[in-house]
């Protein structure tokens, strides 16, 4: 339960550095794979955990707390999950969903170096390994934010402003859902 719960924070933090915009057809068969992998990680480590329960031994009351953690960690997994997701288009600039140049590069250092360093440091922690360096996750995200409100500030098109501000408001689901994780795991 737990390697297979560490091999999908894993893989959401590749998620998170995918994918990479100059290479769509690739990436999005790249994601299209990480994304069934994790969600067949998902589904591994709730039946795993079901059978923690039957496991007897001396380290019977760890497993069950770890077990209960896990469980406790894993909607909120999923959610940043499922709003990373939704966040592609915006990586991928498909038609309706371009940023402006700053708030792309805001947006990439934000996920590719914030958000998958975290996911990263979660599982060093879980297998127990030394912390390297604790990336400035909060102040990305407030790197982030101002970039987008300095766009809406500019006035564009009513239509640039609904989609950075929804944009901004899924950005900050992810900082909160792994400000959260990172602070319990």
């Amino acid at each position: 339960m737990t390697k297979t719960f560490i091999s999908n924070l894993r893989c959401l933090a590749q998620l998170a550095r995918q994918p990479f915009p100059e290479e769509k057809r690739l990436a999005v068969e790249h994601s299209f794979s990480l994304r069934e992998t994790i969600n067949a990680n998902f589904d591994n480590v709730r039946s795993l955990a079901d059978g923690v329960l039957f496991e007897f031994g001396s380290p019977r009351q760890q497993d069950l707390a770890l077990r209960s953690q896990i469980r406790q960690w894993q909607p909120r997994l999923r959610t940043l999950f499922v709003t990373r997701i939704a966040l592609v288009k915006y990586r991928l600039r498909l038609p309706g969903f371009e940023l402006p140049e700053a708030v792309a590069k805001a947006q990439q250092e934000f996920f590719d170096d914030r958000l998958a360093g975290a996911l990263d440091r979660m599982a060093n922690r879980m297998e127990g390994k030394a912390l390297e360096g604790g990336d400035d996750f909060e102040n990305a995200f407030e790197r982030l934010e101002v970039e987008v409100r300095s766009c809406v500030s500019e006035g564009p098109q009513p239509s640039m402003r609904q989609k950075l501000q929804t944009f901004l408001a899924l950005s900050r689901n992810i900082d909160s859902l792994t400000t959260s994780l990172e602070e319990e795991i």
